[in-house]
């Protein structure tokens, strides 16, 4: 409770770059990880949906226990900065493989991109989770950390928005997408690894490993207890379905362009480029609302101008493009607000569990996070491969011309663009308006530690 409530600007955008390294490799995943396998590696919407969700299961392990192995570790870097130094460069390793299409069948190659997955979600959950529970360890003021998490966030969508950039500019230079989406993995994966040892360096004396800041809990015990904590369950509510939703959109979103508007993917990619630009722009404005008024209120705000947009996108028709860009640029607000918001509430979490718990469990609260992040990117991208599946969706073959789709399958992607997230949307309010955590109750919890 000793470290000042301001922190260096230097230290901010240095440690905030970190977020290229999470945010890259998770925004190609969503976007492109479905169609991909679809579109390129040919396996068939069941297969390429069971292979992620056959992956995101081993979420439902990894990171709870990730987290609680974050907390416990002790060595001469720390509990956090150690994961970063060692598996940085594996983590880009790792991504670089799920962009491989080995000469398999079916089932093969369904098992291969499942295994590929587990390797590189257990580098990215280790590394995640140590990256994010430095933030409360940073500063321990309220409205310090929606700024904070502000420039984290300028970061994670500019990460976003350049690994879609560089892949909308492979798409103009590349004609073959298996030879594409190669050289977008291993490209990415040595960009990935370099962020993380910065912020190893400029963190240094944040993250002391004293004995006394080790977790003593047993693992059972530390996620009985982190599941048990009322108002970190009403975040979750609301952070899973609100990225629940940018998962869905983001996943959907190609498909939208290309068997919808009929247009290609470097004008899809067009859709992906204004909302990520918008939402850097729709940033300050977040951070001024939560710091003006109220971080829950914010992001309330901010989740209603989403379903108004999405409620409007439901309704385009095809020739309507230029209106769908306008929407796109729109929904940047909300956006901005899924990514911004949550982060900057989860380490208010860390000090009212510390009051009731005598204990500093960062790793504990930001792996449960980041599990719920992926098992909602997880189920969407299953979920969706089932729906289309079911809706007679036609795998294109490769070197032939895009297929017709049914108007079943057309359908399945209209809802999955405007009505299905909007309902999302509304249950992650409805935890908002029932999270109790203000900033005043948060100062009365600081100035209890403190006593």
């Amino acid at each position: 409770m000793s470290q000042p409530a301001s922190l260096p600007t230097r230290i901010k955008w240095l440690y905030s770059l970190g977020d290229i390294s999470t945010s890259m490799p998770w925004t190609i995943i969503s976007f492109f990880q479905l169609i991909f396998l679809t579109d390129v590696a040919g396996l068939s919407p069941g297969y390429a949906g069971g292979s992620i969700l056959a992956g995101r299961i081993w979420d439902a392990v990894n990171d709870p226990l990730m987290g609680v192995l974050s907390d416990k570790i002790r060595s001469r870097w720390g509990r956090r900065r150690v994961v970063l130094l060692f598996l940085s460069l594996p983590l880009g390793v790792a991504f670089a493989l799920m962009w491989v299409v080995p000469p398999f069948e079916d089932l093969a190659l369904a098992i291969y991109y499942a295994l590929t997955f587990v390797l590189f979600d257990t580098t990215y959950t280790a590394v995640h989770v140590s990256y994010n529970a430095l933030t409360p360890e940073l500063t321990p003021d309220y409205d310090e950390r929606s700024t904070l998490n502000g420039y984290r966030m300028f970061f994670s969508i500019g990460g976003a928005l350049m690994a879609v950039i560089f892949a909308t500019i492979l798409q103009g230079l590349v004609t073959d997408p298996r030879t594409l989406y190669l050289i977008l993995g291993i490209f990415l994966g040595v960009v990935t690894a370099g962020p993380m040892l910065i912020v190893f360096r400029v963190t240094e004396g944040y993250d002391e490993p004293e004995a006394q800041k080790t977790s003593q809990l047993d693992a059972l015990t530390a996620i009985r207890t982190t599941l048990s904590n009322r108002p970190f369950l009403l975040l979750m509510g609301l952070y899973m379905f609100s990225w629940t939703t940018a998962s869905l959109l983001s996943s959907m979103l190609l498909y939208f362009a290309r068997y919808y508007f009929r247009v290609d993917d470097i004008q899809g990619s067009l859709f992906v480029l204004v909302a990520q630009l918008m939402a850097i722009l729709f940033l300050p404005f977040w951070v001024w609302v939560a710091q003006r008024y109220d971080k829950r209120q914010a992001f309330i705000w901010g989740s209603l101008s989403w379903v108004i947009v999405l409620g409007v996108m439901a309704s385009l028709a095809p020739e309507q493009l230029i209106l769908a860009y306008v929407l796109a640029a729109l929904s940047g607000a909300g956006i901005a607000t899924a990514y911004l918001l949550p982060w900057s509430m989860v380490p208010d979490i860390v000090e009212l569990d510390e009051l009731q718990t005598g204990e500093r469990r960062e790793g504990s609260f930001y792996a449960f996070a980041s599990f719920l992040q992926k098992i909602g990117t997880g189920l969407v991208l299953a979920g969706i491969g089932l729906i289309l599946e079911s809706s007679g969706y036609i795998t294109p073959q490769a070197g032939q011309p895009l297929p017709v789709q049914p108007a079943e399958a057309i359908q399945a992607i209209r809802l999955s663009m405007g009505i299905a997230p909007a309902v999302l949307l509304s249950i992650a309010i409805g935890f908002a308006w029932f999270y109790p955590l203000t900033r005043e109750k948060h100062e009365q919890i600081r100035q209890q530690l403190g006593r």
